[in-house]
């Protein structure tokens, strides 16, 4: 930035301002985040290089990503939903393919630019995949009062299966970095939803879901069932 003054003293004095303002920044980037979790991530079938830790608090942008939130202090990729994000972003447009390489290759260097193509094209793969799957599964939409038994064994098999081919063609860890909470998160909502309708004597319900049965009744049946209608409307669509 640039500005025009009359005086010397008021140039010291803007060199000044504008060095405390950097010192802040500096001290600001080190200062914030969330503890990092390892996680490898994918090559053409399962990426075994070197991966550097994920941060769920990083944030990438298309076209204002700082180069710093793409590798870890080693130079390699960092594999966190921040990544996702910044590839969803992308493909979400005509030509974003070929936008997202041209962007990765103009702020990464090695070994990150190579891992970040792999796994552009690993990602791509895993969609078309992922959609071709989609096109054989037949789901039944839920009635607004609950699912039935056999539509969360079905939703529970499709997310099973899912997290299979994501394992396959991305690798565990991009698998796990990229989709675990909200598979977890679904899964336990499928469960909890199972659970509800199980009767009284039943082995899956114990002592703590008697007395939890007692206490809310209505409110956790309400509360569980919205839980799995959402879990259901995602895996149905694809939007998670």
């Amino acid at each position: 930035m640039a500005s025009l003054f009359d005086s010397k003293t008021a140039v010291g004095l803007a060199c000044i301002a504008a060095a405390a303002i950097g010192a802040g920044s500096v001290v600001w980037l080190r200062g914030g985040g969330v503890a990092p979790a390892a996680a490898p991530a994918a090559q053409r079938a399962g990426w075994d290089r070197p991966i550097g830790p994920g941060s769920v608090a990083a944030v990438h942008a298309p076209g204002g990503a700082d180069d710093t939130s793409l590798t870890d202090g080693a130079g390699n990729l960092r594999i966190d939903p921040a990544l996702r994000t910044l590839f969803d972003g992308y493909l979400a447009k005509p030509g974003g393919a070929a936008q997202l390489h041209a962007y990765l290759n103009s702020r990464l260097v090695p070994p990150a630019r190579s891992q970040a193509a792999d796994l552009v094209d690993a990602y791509l793969r895993y969609r078309q995949a992922e959609n071709e799957l989609r096109a054989q599964v037949r789901f039944t939409r839920p009635d607004p009062s609950g699912l039935t038994d056999q539509q969360v064994a079905h939703m529970l098999a499709w997310q099973q299966e899912r997290a299979h081919l994501r394992e396959r063609m991305l690798g565990t860890g991009v698998a796990q970095a990229w989709f675990g909470a909200a598979d977890d998160d679904c899964r336990s909502a499928l469960e909890d939803w199972r659970k509800m309708r199980a009767p009284a004597g039943a082995e899956e319900v114990d002592s703590n879901e008697l007395r939890a049965r007692r206490m809310h009744g209505a409110v956790l049946e309400q509360g569980r069932n919205e839980r799995a209608q959402a879990c259901a409307s995602r895996l149905m669509t694809g939007a998670d």
